[in-house]
């Protein structure tokens, strides 16, 4: 495999964990409330539910590097390939 392809595989590989990551980190957060919480339900789902806070904003900036990371990739994969001369 060639190294331009290489770098577009991967850069789109990227690009995809960059859009999944979030998603998976929020659909294994969402939980129902109870339907008559004690004031201890209460407090432990506000803390659990400013952990979820907290993990979802670090996904999202890891999905954010991985976003930036893949575009470069794909960016000097086709910069790479123009100046091969495989236009």
């Amino acid at each position: 495999m060639s190294r331009t392809r290489l770098l577009t595989v991967a850069g789109v590989l990227l690009m995809l964990a960059s859009c999944l990551l979030p998603c998976l980190t929020f659909w294994n957060g969402i939980t129902l409330p109870d339907q008559d919480p004690t004031p201890e339900v209460i407090q432990q789902e506000n803390a659990e539910a400013l952990a979820f806070e907290q993990r979802f904003q670090i996904a999202t900036w890891v999905a954010g590097a991985l976003a930036i990371l893949g575009l470069a990739a794909l960016i000097y994969a086709r910069k790479h390939h123009r100046r091969a001369g495989c236009a």
